[in-house]
């Protein structure tokens, strides 16, 4: 299949644009600097995506700070939420079947997808940074192994999610990430209690490696899905 998209390209490849520039500058279209393009598109993240990292981000400083009780488990199955919300965020343009509309735009698919992923990326950063501070109030475990424990739902979730996306257009992808990423909170809220040896000591190394691969395996998803963006805009 990829020695056809090769030869095809080769065979029909469009010759090099002549004047393009002159041809853009006639129209008077105003430059844009990267900080004025991302901020252009963080009001183009649709609102309920910061509504619920302010209600996750809540719920864990009213448990850990007003109700003084160890937040952990707490903070780590509310985590795929946070995912679950991010991959369809990235994803929203194949999940509506706007992609092909989308590349016609003055930006191309490309730019936006990275644009909000950087976006989503920060703003996830920073806030798993605050719930593992708020998960280490009260909770008795080392910094690493509370930070490992409320990372790797998450990353668990965004691997799922966005394999889900790629394989599955529409809203039955959506509604796919959904499922999983529930399952997983659930998962994680009961296992600390029914199976406590996963988390004791002795397993910490394979939670860290776990969460090293699932990085891996989210930075090849989302190469992946930026590839099929050119691909879609060749076509």
């Amino acid at each position: 299949m990829n020695n056809w998209k090769r030869e095809l390209r080769r065979t029909f490849a469009a010759p090099p644009p002549q004047r393009k520039r002159e041809f853009l500058r006639q129209w008077g279209m105003p430059r844009m600097s990267v900080f004025r393009f991302l901020l252009t598109q963080t009001g183009y993240i649709r609102k309920w995506v910061w509504c619920v990292s302010a209600l996750i981000f809540t719920a864990a400083v009213v448990g850990a700070g007003v109700l003084s009780r160890n937040m952990l488990w707490e903070i780590s199955a509310l985590t795929p939420l946070l995912a679950l919300v991010a991959v369809c965020e990235s994803g929203r343009s194949e999940c509506y079947e706007m992609a092909e509309l989308e590349l016609a735009t003055r930006f191309s698919l490309r730019s936006v997808t990275m644009a909000r992923l950087c976006i989503l990326g920060a703003e996830n950063l920073v806030l798993l940074c605050l719930l593992t501070l708020l998960g280490l109030w009260h909770s008795g475990f080392p910094s690493l192994a509370a930070g490992v424990y409320i990372l790797t739902p998450f990353l668990l979730t965004s691997f799922l999610g966005l394999y889900a996306l790629r394989r599955i257009r529409g809203r039955e992808g959506v509604s796919v990430c959904a499922g999983l990423a529930l399952f997983i909170s659930v998962s994680v809220f009961f296992t600390h209690n029914s199976l406590p040896y996963l988390y004791a000591e002795s397993c910490l190394s394979w939670w860290i490696a776990g969460a090293l691969a699932l990085c891996a395996g989210i930075a090849t998803q989302y190469a992946t899905m930026l590839k099929q963006t050119e691909e879609l805009a060749w076509n």
